[in-house]
């Protein structure tokens, strides 16, 4: 039989509503072959998981939702960025804190071909693959069901920022292979006390739902749901590792790096640079960083579409960490070539050459002169490595803004 949309915790004898416990709410969406599964399995991985952060964590009311979505028929691997999309539109239609969206097919991955789960802490979602979880020999139906409820667990304290452990047989362990997914018994300490705290936060009344700011205008909900959430926000940050931009998005390390090396072998550029005033080259290097962060964001269509127009609690914090995840890959990207510009300049070139080339200053060279000549060329770097990064491929730029790891 095709697995039943459940509707909460409730719905095969779990915890009753009404309850004055804070409750946490969970929805998995079964997309294309894993709508087709065989209920026993998901209804017991569900109960396993119901069972499991009821028994850690008694002081929530955990309810966890099922769906399924019309199966297209597609083939081939799935893109976690076309997941997550689906998964947001569940979970903005239902409301839950966090969203799980489980493939019956592999995973397109970049780092390892066998993935089975790709989380995404910015999004509050996360994506499974039964391809790469339930390979062949297939385990029997309750070694599955433990599988993918211990996976989710893993994945819950991915979604919460939960460091990963060495132990096998904690639930923040990496196993090698999928057939570890078994021996997982619980969190260690130390995980149980953090993930309580993030539940904490998870569990309060939602901004869109307290009265005083049901009238407030959209700038005023942003800018108040912005600093409420702001450790939400530099944890999804942290968790997509903006910092690998220059090293995983190679059109626009190119790009950026190839400018450098034209200008800094150009006269006019050290002329114009170095004749800079610092202030004009500070505002001009934030201008452009700007500029091109909001090109990027556009151009690959990173803020993912809505099915709801009203504002919320999630979407202020996954359209704010999506934008600071590109703003700061291209701040990193910047400061590479800040800190390499001022590495040739100071080692290849002379003082000689380099008061013939930026004549019109009316005194030697300063440090001043030499921050704002690195200031422009920076500047000017990622402008064009912005252009090279708008050529990346739409499916591969997303995946490195969303995924936050490969498991």
């Amino acid at each position: 039989m095709k697995t039943p949309d459940l509707p909460a915790s409730d719905a095969d004898g779990g915890t009753p509503s009404g309850t004055s416990r804070p409750p946490i709410e969970i929805g998995w969406t079964l997309v294309d072959s894993a709508a087709e599964l065989d209920g026993a399995l998901i209804l017991e991985a569900r109960q396993r998981v119901l069972d499991e952060v009821g028994r850690i964590f008694p002081g929530f009311d955990w309810r966890l939702t099922v769906v399924r979505t019309a199966g297209r028929g597609e083939a081939g691997a799935a893109d976690a960025p076309e997941l997550f999309q689906c998964g947001l539109t569940e979970h903005d239609r239902h409301g839950w804190d966090f969203s799980c969206v489980i493939t019956g097919r592999a995973l397109l991955g970049y780092e390892r071909a066998d993935a089975r789960a790709m989380p995404s802490r910015a999004l509050s979602i996360a994506v499974v693959s039964l391809a790469g979880l339930l390979p062949a020999p297939e385990p029997s139906p309750p070694e599955a069901a433990r599988r993918l409820a211990n996976l989710f667990l893993h994945l819950l304290g991915d979604l919460n920022g939960i460091a990963h452990g060495d132990d096998p047989r904690d639930y923040m362990s990496v196993p090698t292979d999928a057939a570890g997914f078994e021996a997982m018994a619980g969190y260690r300490d130390g995980a149980v006390a953090a993930l309580g705290e993030e539940l904490d936060d998870v569990a309060d009344v939602r901004l869109e739902e307290r009265a005083q700011l049901a009238g407030r205008n959209v700038p005023g909900f942003y800018l108040h749901a912005i600093w409420l959430l702001r450790g939400e926000i530099l944890s999804g940050v942290w968790q997509a590792r903006p910092w690998q931009f220059p090293f995983r998005l190679n059109r626009l390390t190119t790009g950026a790096v190839s400018t450098l090396m034209i200008l800094i072998m150009t006269a006019e550029a050290w002329d114009l640079g170095m004749s800079q005033p610092l202030s004009r080259m500070t505002a001009f290097s934030a201008f452009i960083l700007l500029a091109t962060s909001g090109f990027i964001l556009r151009r690959q269509q990173l803020l993912l579409t809505r099915s709801s127009k009203q504002l919320s609690e999630h979407i202020v914090l996954t359209d704010t960490a999506i934008a600071l995840v590109v703003f700061f890959g291209m701040a990193t990207t910047y400061l590479l070539l800040f800190g390499l510009t001022l590495l040739l300049a100071n080692w290849l070139f002379s003082d000689v050459l380099v008061a013939s080339w930026a004549a019109s200053l009316p005194q030697p060279p300063a440090a001043s002169n030499y921050l704002a000549l690195a200031q422009l060329i920076a500047s000017l770097g990622i402008l064009i490595g912005s252009l090279g990064a708008s050529f990346e491929g739409r499916h591969y730029f997303r995946h490195v803004a969303y995924v936050d790891e490969e498991l």
